[in-house]
């Protein structure tokens, strides 16, 4: 029987090419990686609940705070076969969950980021309850914007006066939508699946 869980590894794939990366649970191998990627300063400084610098003990404590959170708390180390290139989570899963993530700078503008979070919140809904999932981004920050308005995400909560931070929220049933709309319904992908074999 499958793995259903919602830090179960899944592999993505890219039309036309080989497997993308995979998302898969974090694991003390990443810790080098997870310290030069999240410690380089134009990661870092679009991350509010991230230390800088970034050392060692910092990924140290994340990943044993994230054993001890599980149930409240998941995250999925994106991984492009050489390794972590980024981190995707979803905390206070008892609740509403709010999706954070971060990429390692020269990975960006390649539209990864899109495609894990699409799979990885497709992966939540599957397996919880959630009904929606919130976030928080900077409007300083338009790359982040982009990738949750390119998953469905829509703003719930603008910017306060003096502020720049924008609350947004992706609910089930508009995620389900997207995702029929750009991969084709259940029954498309059921006949195409019927016409490979």
């Amino acid at each position: 029987m499958p793995d259903r869980s919602v830090d179960a590894h899944t592999r993505w794939k890219t039309p036309g090419a080989g497997a993308r990366a995979t998302l898969r649970a974090p694991r003390s191998a990443d810790i080098a990686r997870l310290v030069a990627l999240a410690g380089d300063p134009e990661v870092a400084r679009h991350l509010e609940r991230l230390p800088h610098p970034y050392e060692e003990v910092h990924a140290r404590t994340w990943l044993t705070d994230l054993e001890r959170a599980r149930g409240r708390e998941v995250a999925f180390a994106l991984d492009d076969g050489t390794g972590l290139i980024g981190v995707i989570s979803f905390r206070t899963l008892d609740e509403t969950p709010e999706i954070g993530y971060w990429l390692g700078r020269r990975y960006w503008g390649q539209g990864i980021m899109s495609e894990a979070a699409r799979l990885a919140l497709g992966r939540l809904f599957e397996t919880t309850p959630a009904s929606a999932v919130t976030a928080r981004v900077s409007g300083s920050n338009p790359a982040s914007l982009a990738v949750l308005t390119n998953t469905g995400f829509r703003v719930a909560e603008p910017a306060r006066a003096g502020g720049t931070t924008v609350g947004l929220r992706l609910d089930r049933a508009d995620h389900f939508r997207l995702h029929d709309h750009m991969n084709g319904t259940a029954a498309d992908r059921a006949a195409q699946k019927a016409t490979q074999r």
